[in-house]
């Protein structure tokens, strides 16, 4: 079951990230312009939240192979609205200050926004690790 929970997370995180990066065009607050680096970041949060809701709620209907596939697309699709919601549009300074200031405020939230995506990746492995092993 691990590992067909694994490949069903793949997939659907494969999926969204996808949709998300290239479709909807969300770029990493603090990468810029990057696809690839926002692509690598929506995966990695978008399989580890499925990854633990895999571990943490079992089968219910409709279940292929004994992994609530419904379940786990649900969990994705609604970490993602929630990136989505939390990514603020990016503003160009009219400005010299402004863009000071808007340089100053970005380097502070990226490293914020660093800070909080890593404490996110461990508490989404604890929770990996306790909803298989509990």
């Amino acid at each position: 079951m691990f590992w067909i929970d694994l490949l069903w997370v793949f997939i659907f995180a494969l999926i969204l990230s996808s949709i998300l990066s290239w479709g909807f065009r969300w770029r990493h607050p603090a990468g810029g312009d990057a696809v690839g680096a926002s692509f690598l970041f929506l995966f990695l949060i978008l399989m580890l939240a499925m990854w633990a809701g895999a571990g943490w709620f079992r089968p219910g209907p409709p279940a292929e192979y004994h992994t609530p596939w419904l379940g786990l697309l649900l969990i994705g699709f609604f970490i993602s609205l929630i990136i989505l919601a939390a990514a603020a549009p990016v503003r160009k300074p009219r400005t010299p200050a402004e863009a000071r200031e808007a340089a100053r405020e970005e380097a502070a939230a990226a490293t914020a926004f660093g800070l909080f995506f890593w404490i996110l990746i461990v508490g989404l492995l604890i929770a990996v690790v306790v909803g298989y092993f509990i």
